[in-house]
């Protein structure tokens, strides 16, 4: 009985302590490069205070640098929201929100995992705002 667990035992714990410590190093980096992509939309929409054909060039011409990835499907809808020209290659999403204040914009971005056997299940959003965007016609006026 001086062996009471066996080698084999302790190396398929390693292995899936191993497995895990991986998944998580995977996951953390996708995460954080969603973030980057959603703070980048945000930014561009807010140096435009509005989203229009440049801000859209702008955001495509990113996109396509950074690597993020072409998939075409519908934008999930959005609770008081208008969504806001979702015709692209890339997958994200903007939509619309009408204040008394002003306008603001909501951004969801995706991030994939491309796993062989459940990859195309493996998606999972993030969601940012940009700060109210003022009306420059009624701040005058």
């Amino acid at each position: 009985m001086k062996e009471a667990i066996g080698t084999s035992m302790i190396f398929n714990l390693v292995m899936i302590f191993v497995g895990v410590f991986i998944a998580l190093y995977v996951g953390s980096i996708a995460y954080s490069k969603g973030f980057k992509v959603r703070n980048r939309l945000i930014d561009i929409i807010e140096k435009y205070e509005k989203y229009n054909d440049l801000a859209k060039d702008e955001i495509e011409e990113n996109l396509a640098t950074i690597g993020y990835q072409i998939i075409d499907r519908e934008c999930p809808d959005r609770p008081n929201a208008v969504k806001v020209d979702s015709k692209s290659d890339y997958r994200y999403c903007i939509y619309q929100y009408d204040t008394s204040k002003g306008d603001y914009y909501g951004v969801t971005v995706f991030i994939h995992f491309d796993l062989p056997l459940i990859g195309g299940f493996l998606e999972f959003p993030i969601y940012g705002e940009t700060r109210v965007l003022f009306d420059k016609n009624e701040v005058e006026g």
